[in-house]
Parts: structure tokens; sequence; C-alpha cells
């Protein structure tokens, strides 16, 4: 698949190499061997803050709400759980205890949602891959101790799988086996796929529900930029051939959201010392494309590439910057343009770094407190191994466990614990000053409620939407 389609984080370009703290973490041995700790010195919440300059720059869409999404009924026990034993876990360091006395009384639970990198391998070969370097690996999950990990983490609370990056997910045997295991224990799903096995899609389409979604990344509005872009190994497999089995798996289904998704591509970008291939001039005719197919959305978002300083996913903000008025400009006009598409069965979606490219108001979502609260309701689960953050799949710094990390009850409490661990051992105010992060208001609302625990008996519950 096209792991450029982006993920939860979104970010920028970072400080120059060599500047930013890199430091690496042992991820947890074999399933047959003993896991190993990750060893904690000096507690990120004991560092001294960075003051926050900015509240708010651009308004999240209620997709990337995820402070609102942690209130809803069916979760906001979790959250006040997580938050209570922060302010027990800082009181006691002050009084002397340390985090392995502290993780005794941790909260035994699983993340909320998961992104699940099925595999490796992939039948594209795109240029703008930002996962190019861990594509087609001998790195593999074992299936039966797949489905035992996805059922410790149901167990303990898991309510959603994104079936995404690393690889192309249909290409995994298991495929439709893990999405029926998922859906028969009614987890909301969401699946990104190139769309060159459509009829893998087409099996499942029939117990998809309401809230699950199936985004394609498609990233042009005709053959030739497709196939220069995506270098696909079957000749058959243009963007024709893919858009058109998209009415017959509405008829199957209409209940799902079906997606377009277009990563933005502007002149002389690179990825790896290679041109991509620029698509501006085509995201008006790519919406014209997914309406007329049926799609049910388009969404939009910038090119990414990794850090040299930490591996994370960024955005050149630095270097769009110099041609704001060449390539923000145009972008935004074709973006208004095609939201003239729009009505009832068809919307237009633009990812928050885009808007925050337009306003230039992307400097603030760097600004991050010391902890990562949301590790510890949201990981990465791929055959490389367990990650904090969709960010930071496949680095070191991020690692919380292998890949076998949930696949008994014991390695369950201790990546629990690893997690825990890890939110005291990665500074996000460093590791994360050049990520645009989606998370980035969710945890400083968590943070303030650690600071100010009086408020959790004031907190609100939101709308529950099931999402």
């Amino acid at each position: 698949m096209n792991k450029n389609s982006g993920g939860e984080g979104e970010a920028k370009s970072g400080r120059p190499p060599g500047t930013q703290k890199v430091f690496a973490i042992k991820p947890l041995g074999t399933v047959e061997g003993k896991p190993v700790v990750i060893k904690v010195d000096k507690p990120a919440h004991t560092l001294r803050q960075k003051k926050r300059r900015h509240h708010s720059a651009v308004k999240l869409s209620a997709l990337h709400d995820f402070a609102a999404k942690l209130s809803q009924p069916s979760v906001i026990n979790r959250l006040r759980d997580y938050v209570r034993w922060q302010v027990q876990w800082r009181a006691a360091y002050r009084r002397g205890l340390s985090i392995e006395e502290a993780l005794e009384s941790a909260p035994r639970q699983a993340p909320i949602s998961i992104n699940l990198d099925l595999t490796t391998n992939c039948n594209y070969r795109c240029d703008h891959c930002v996962d190019i370097d861990i594509l087609n690996t001998s790195h593999r999950h074992v299936h039966e101790r797949l489905k035992q990990s996805l059922s410790h983490l149901i167990e303990r609370g898991l309510k959603s799988v994104i079936l995404i990056g690393g690889g192309e997910p249909t290409i995994y045997p298991g495929f439709e086996d893990i999405v029926r295991h998922l859906k028969a224990a009614d987890i909301q799903l969401g699946v990104v796929t190139n769309g060159s096995l459509m009829r893998k899609i087409a099996a499942i389409a029939e117990i998809l529900q309401k809230k699950d979604w199936v985004r394609l990344s498609l990233d042009s509005a005709d053959n030739e930029t497709f196939r220069l872009m995506h270098k696909p190994g079957n000749k058959k497999c243009t963007l024709d051939w893919i858009c058109e089995h998209i009415p017959a798996i509405k008829k199957i289904n209409s209940g799902f959201q079906i997606g377009y998704s277009f990563i933005i591509v502007w002149r002389n970008c690179q990825n790896k010392d290679v041109n991509i291939i620029e698509n501006v001039d085509e995201i008006y005719a790519a919406a014209e494309r997914a309406r007329r197919y049926r799609f049910d959305y388009i969404s939009y978002k910038p090119f990414l590439v990794r850090a040299e300083t930490n591996n994370a996913e960024i955005i050149e903000f630095e270097e769009i910057e110099k041609k704001t008025a060449e390539v923000v400009s145009r972008i935004e006009r074709e973006i208004a343009r095609a939201k003239k598409l729009e009505n009832e069965n068809f919307h237009i979606v633009e990812s928050t770094n885009l808007r925050v490219l337009a306003d230039n108001s992307y400097r603030y979502y760097g600004e991050q407190p010391r902890n990562c609260h949301m590790q510890f309701f949201r990981q990465v689960l791929s055959p490389l191994g367990l990650f904090n953050c969709p960010v930071y799949r496949h680095v070191d710094q991020a690692t919380v466990g292998n890949k076998d990390a949930y696949c008994n009850a014991d390695y369950c409490d201790e990546t629990t614990r690893n997690t825990l661990r890890l939110i005291e051992k990665f500074d996000a105010s460093e590791e994360c000053q050049s990520v645009t992060c989606l998370y980035n208001d969710a945890n400083w609302h968590i943070e303030h409620l650690i600071n100010h625990p009086e408020k959790l008996d004031e907190l609100m519950t939101s709308a529950e939407k099931e999402d």
C-alpha cells in the first residue's frame, strides 16, 4: 500500500540533523524468551515543562478531536483511570517511590485503538512511500499468534482497528480471516489499501458496518499519473480498473464509507533523492472522478518524508514556505474548486496538516507536553514490533515491544507496564517538536487533568458516537 497516505500523526520539518536527541530502546525479546523491560532513568514528567504558547490554532475536525473521543461514555472511565494513576504515580515519585513500585497499581488496560500492519509486503513501488525502507522484508506475523493477540486486546478493551501501513494489507494471506475475527467481536474497522486486490475488499464488504470505512490510496486523476506514481506490478491495475469496482461494492453494502485518498505532491518533492510526480493540477479532476464512481469522500493531505534526525514522518514545511505563494495558493485554489462538487453523498476532507500549512499555524502543533499520554490509548502493531505512534512506525526509540507483545495474558501485563514506562522515557517535547501532532490537543488536555485532578469530577461526557 501507499504508506504516504498519512496516519493519525502529521508532521513538519525538524531541526538540522544532529541537533535532536535520539535514543534507542531495546524491544521486547521473543515469545520464547524473557521480555526485556524498558528502563526509566529520569521520568519525563519531572523535567521542566515547556510552556504552551498557543492553545489551539486550527479547529480540529470531529475526526481528529481525540480529547472529545476520550470523553465518550463508552471510554471516559478509561481516561479517568489513567489520569488518577498518573496523579498517584507522580505523588509517589515525590515521596521517593520508583516507577516499578508505582506500576503495581497501574490500570490493566489495552489501547482503545490500534493501527495493525498485517504485512511489510507490497506489490507497488511508489517513489513517494514513506515506509520504503521496510517494504518486502522477512518480518512476518504468525497468524494464530496474531489472532490470539487481537483476542487478548479485545478482552482488555480494544474498540477499533485500522488495517494500514508498512505493506499492502490485502496481500496478507489471512486478511479476510482477520477482518472476520475483528468484526465477530464488533470491533470498528478501517482499511487503507492501494486497490490492487479489490476482490479482497468485495469479500469483506457484506460484514462491514456504518462506522467502518475503506480508503483507497490513489493520489491521481488519470491512468498515466497513477501508474507513474505507484508503479503497480500488474499491467491491468489502472486507476480506471480500480474505480470501476466501487459501484459493485456499493451494491453489496452501501452502509460503510469508501474514500479516495490523494497525497498532494508539488514540484521538486523528493524521497530518497528521487523526484516525485507532481499532481497539484489533478486535485479537481480527482474529486470529479471520485464523485462519478460513487466514493463517499476524497481526502487531501500533503506529501510526507522521514526526518533525518529521528526518522519521524514529517512534511518539509520550511521548504514549502520558501515558495508559499506558488504552492499553497495553488493547492487552496484547486481544493476550493473541488468543494463545489460536494453534495449530500460526496464530501471533501482536508487533513489537519494541510489546513495548518494553509494558515501558517503548524508551529503551534510542535509544542508538545513532556509526556505523550495518547500512546496509552493508541498504538501500532506491526510484524516489526509494537510502537507508540503511527508517526514512529518501526523507529527504535518508539518501540514498546515485539510483534507478540499482546499474545498472552502475562505479555499483556508486561506490555501495559512497558507502555507506562515509555510514557516517562520518551520525551515528546524533544522527540516530537517537529511533528504536527493530531494528538497534541488531547495530550495537553490529559496533562491539564493530571495537574488539576479536581476537574475529573467536573469532566463532562461528550455525545456517544461509537467512534
